[in-house]
């Protein structure tokens, strides 16, 4: 009687594995059979007022001094030496980019020195590129920053709250530029106002050419 009793007992143990399969197999087919389709974005309308902003715009620079000769320079100082630059990117993978840099003379009674530098990285996400930028113009090295208009999408340039440096700053989508000037000893009122419209023509005939 007990292995009677004990194989009625796997028989419907047996039967509910084989019912419970059963249900499952009928499951998968019908989700299946009712399962929709992944959605297609449809492009959106050049009518909608949107405007998409592209990552990867601008590909890496490379080899920024093959781009660069400074020569816009040659109204407020005198250049000296030879260029001298080299690409970055320690994460290639979210940022990375190049920089040149060229030492200057100046003459008069102002005389001195400045090294210039321009450094100019592109993101591979947009809304990263905007943040370094703000955070960049919040940069409490920097006194208050004075916005500069006609030049990418937004850009300003500064002055060091407590050393000579003066630079301009432009973000053009996913590509951050900018250049700075450190002089020994402060530049004039008229070096500063010469230096500041020296790169802006700079980078202004740079960034067309980091487009490709």
């Amino acid at each position: 009687m007990a292995d009677t009793s004990r194989n009625k007992f796997w028989a419907v143990i047996g039967a509910s594995f084989v019912a419970v399969g059963l249900l499952i197999r009928l499951a998968i087919a019908m989700g299946g059979s009712h399962a929709s389709p992944a959605p297609i974005a449809s492009p959106p309308s050049p009518d909608d007022g949107t405007v998409t902003v592209k990552p990867g715009d601008y590909p890496p620079p490379r080899s920024l001094c093959a781009h660069v000769d400074f020569q816009e320079f040659a109204e407020v100082f005198r250049l000296e030496g030879a260029r001298d630059g080299y690409n970055t990117g320690l994460e290639p993978e979210v940022v990375s980019g190049s920089m040149c840099e060229q030492s200057m003379s100046r003459g008069g009674t102002g005389a001195g020195t400045v090294e210039v530098t321009v450094l100019c990285s592109a993101w591979t996400d947009v809304a990263k590129a905007v943040d370094g930028f703000e955070l960049g113009r919040s940069s409490s090295l920097y006194g208050p920053p004075e916005a500069v208009s006609g030049l990418g999408d937004q850009a300003f340039r500064y002055r060091g709250s407590n050393h000579p440096t003066v630079g301009l700053r432009v973000l053009a989508r996913n590509l951050d530029c900018k250049v700075e000037a450190e002089p020994k000893p402060p530049l004039s009122d008229a070096e500063v106002d010469g230096t500041f419209t020296a790169m802006q023509q700079l980078l202004q005939t740079l960034i067309p050419k980091l487009a490709h």
